[in-house]
């Protein structure tokens, strides 16, 4: 956004439940950064006639990046947008700036409205897996899975977002909404879950060559399911050969050809494994909501077969029963995973690409690497 002492940048709350007291956090904090200016944009569905503000407008106009905070993804459709989808003056405002080359960023509910897809505002795994996709305001349970059908802001295409993603074990609840609204409206074959405590930086956004780096604590999550294969002729949904990634720290992909290259400080895991065996888990989807000093729980058992000597096949089951879901991890001809001591945290990191993934009902037959 132009660097300490230069950059300007405009804060949109309006997803947070109380976008005063957050705009008062965000400013400080960008302030502490050295931003050169903090400014909160007032728009927000206590003060929606904000967004056709002329004196907001010009202001927006000044900015040279802009951070969406988190909350609820829908405020923020419905205080940007007017009459439905009639993109208001503020929101026309910031895209404008924004496709001048001005920075966008966003946390929780400020990344996941960030694609232009059908934007998930909710669910759990299992339920996801069990019931699939409905749209906002027609799901059953407090747990469904649930999507906005007109997608979100379309800062970036061609991808779903989700978010606090390995933490709260989210990968079923992708995958599910992947495969219910690909084949419709603002459907995609492709998602992204990024991990807390972790950015995904996008470079040269919507250009053949753009690509996305890797920087924080954790990794970020890739769901390609343009080679999958979905069962729903037996009792429960099933789906086989998603193609998935998780990269760490310094990992890149090319967002059009999903290219992955890893950190240069990590290297093949081929002869550098700890382990005979791979790792399983009984709770596959929960994440580390019990331990959050472990690796959760589909992460780790993703990564814990890249160091395992002797299995090129993982498997976890969900907590949930009727049914418990299981998930198969299968290492295909391409897939690699690659390591490193983290040179800014000391920890080793597992990083990898191109691991097939299936998910079914523990009573059904899942496909097995020996069919492929």
């Amino acid at each position: 956004s132009g660097g300490s002492g230069t950059a300007r940048i405009g804060l949109i709350t309006a997803a947070g439940s109380d976008p005063v007291d957050d705009a008062d956090y965000y400013e400080d904090m960008f302030m502490s950064y050295g931003a050169a200016e903090a400014y909160w944009i007032p728009v927000h569905e206590g003060n929606k006639d904000a967004n056709s503000d002329p004196s907001v407008v010009a202001n927006i106009q000044r900015m040279t990046g802009f951070f969406f905070g988190g909350g609820d993804q829908l405020r923020i459709i419905n205080s940007f947008y007017n009459n439905g989808r009639d993109e208001s003056p503020a929101l026309a405002a910031i895209r404008e700036v924004y496709n001048n080359g001005a920075m966008a960023a966003g946390s929780s509910a400020g990344t996941a409205v960030m694609n232009s897809a059908v934007m998930i505002t909710g669910g759990m795994s299992w339920d996801a897996l069990r019931y699939g996709a409905y749209r906002i305001g027609e799901e059953i349970g407090l747990d469904d899975l649930t999507y906005e059908p007109d997608g979100g802001i379309g800062f970036i295409d061609n991808v779903i977002m989700d978010t606090h993603f390995s933490e709260r074990g989210r990968e079923g609840r992708l995958i599910r909404l992947i495969a219910d609204t690909m084949d419709g409206p603002n459907g995609v074959v492709r998602g992204i879950g990024v991990d807390e405590g972790t950015s995904l930086v996008v470079y040269d956004v919507g250009e053949s060559n753009s690509y996305g780096e890797v920087i924080g604590r954790e990794g970020v999550f890739f769901a390609d399911l343009s080679r999958a294969a979905i069962d729903t002729s037996g009792q429960y949904w099933a789906i086989d050969t998603v193609d998935t990634h998780y990269l760490t720290q310094d990992d890149t992909i090319n967002l059009n050809t999903w290219e992955v290259s890893f950190a240069s400080w990590k290297s093949d895991m081929k002869g550098q494994e700890v382990n005979d065996n791979a790792a399983t888990s009984d709770k596959i989807f929960n994440g580390n909501r019990d331990n959050p000093n472990i690796s959760p729980e589909y992460t780790y058992v993703a990564t814990e077969l890249f160091d395992s000597r002797l299995a090129t096949e993982a498997f976890g089951r969900t907590l949930e029963t009727n049914p418990r879901f299981r998930v198969d991890f299968v290492e295909g001809q391409a897939s690699r995973g690659y390591g490193g001591r983290n040179p800014d945290t000391s920890r080793f990191d597992i990083a990898y690409e191109d691991l097939i993934v299936d998910m079914c009902a523990s009573n059904q037959w899942c496909v097995s690497s020996k069919e492929r």
